[in-house]
């Protein structure tokens, strides 16, 4: 490998700053089974740390072209995060390298949900791509389900409250 092969490459911006279009298949509430590859979702604490955590596709929604939906645990370090800061970054593996998304998120009324969740929709601000030409991302954070019916009936009933919820803004825009 030359030393030309190992220069600095700036991330690729995503056209429009819309979620790009594999992210948001992924996250579009089908499949879920098969969708194995966690979301790393990030956070800032009050000491200015990033604070990580893992969501499923069970648990976010795409709302093309621009916005998503998620479900985390109310009494999260996560949701206080969020519901002080705003932002938080989504990040995760496709096509040999990683797409960073950047939200401005706020918590939303969900209709019948678990106290136990809190519900969140946030909207794009930037998607970045990171990528290099010496090497290649294999995959992302990747599970195996130990219950697999169980959850996906769990995750199921997160998508239709995903979907419902925001409903009446939806319709505004």
């Amino acid at each position: 490998m030359s030393d030309i092969a190992h220069m600095y490459r700036p991330p690729a911006v995503a056209p429009e700053n819309n979620i790009p279009p594999e992210v948001a298949e992924y996250l579009d509430g089908t499949n879920l089974l098969s969708k194995t590859q966690a979301v790393r979702v990030s956070t800032v604490d009050e000491q200015g740390w990033p604070h990580a955590s893992l969501l499923s596709a069970g648990d976010m929604l795409a709302i093309p072209p621009a916005r998503i939906r998620f479900l985390i645990f109310t009494e999260s370090v996560t949701t206080r995060n969020l519901v002080r800061d705003g932002r938080v970054t989504a990040t995760i593996s496709f096509e040999g390298g990683m797409w960073e998304l950047r939200f401005r998120a706020r918590r939303i009324p969900e209709p019948s949900l678990e106290a136990s969740l809190a519900c969140f929709e946030a909207t794009l601000e930037t998607a970045r791509f990171h990528a290099v030409t010496y090497a290649s991302v294999i995959s992302g954070v990747t599970f195996a389900l130990n219950e697999p019916e169980l959850v996906l009936s769990r995750w199921e009933r997160q998508i239709r409250v995903l979907r419902d919820a925001g409903r009446d803004e939806d319709a505004s825009r």
